[in-house]
């Protein structure tokens, strides 16, 4: 997801929604196994990390690092969740759990809202992954940030850093182009 697409989501979406966005962007956690039915005491903002007490496999248990976009995020969460343990405790009376379980339809507004194709949460975790690539992170570093298990699962977001590289080299084309506009074709040698 382009930096563009996530400030318009952002943008269009309710509170919580933003900050689950900007939590997920920033230090790739799982939405719903690990971010929705967080409590509040995992959250140190002293020291910036967060304690994944149970994830999907277990290299995902531990002590998760934040940025500083990450905790403004998570102060402002748990503002908005008042007395609760929980930082996005359910509204809803019919729930089994204390938390809210699901985003689907305040994600799929959000999305239509902004004006962005429907895609699944869960890629948010692409896009963090897809960024530390970026940012020149090796790959076995991207994977042990992701907390997975095994190290084939980064394949899966090869593919997004491919479209990256694509990104950044159709930006070059594009002011080669306006260089060429502006100044002339080149005299040959």
């Amino acid at each position: 997801m382009a930096a563009t697409e996530q400030q318009k989501i952002e943008f269009n979406a309710p509170d919580h929604l933003r900050n689950v966005v900007v939590i997920i962007t920033e230090m790739g956690l799982r939405p719903y196994k690990e971010l929705m039915p967080m409590k509040k005491e995992q959250v140190d903002l002293e020291n910036l990390v967060v304690h994944i007490p149970d994830s999907k496999t277990p290299s995902g248990i531990g002590d998760m690092p934040m940025t500083k976009l990450a905790a403004r995020a998570f102060k402002a969460q748990i503002k908005t969740s008042r007395k609760s343990e929980y930082l996005f405790p359910t509204t809803d009376p019919k729930s089994t759990k204390s938390y809210v379980s699901t985003l689907k339809t305040t994600w799929t507004s959000t999305l239509k809202r902004a004006g962005i194709p429907h895609f699944p949460l869960y890629h948010l975790r692409h896009t963090f992954a897809s960024r530390l690539s970026a940012g020149g992170v090796s790959d076995h570093f991207v994977t042990l940030m992701l907390r997975q298990g095994d190290a084939q699962v980064f394949k899966r977001y090869s593919q997004a850093k491919l479209n990256m590289m694509r990104e950044a080299l159709a930006q070059l084309d594009r002011r080669a182009n306006e260089h060429r506009k502006t100044f002339g074709t080149p005299r040959p040698n």
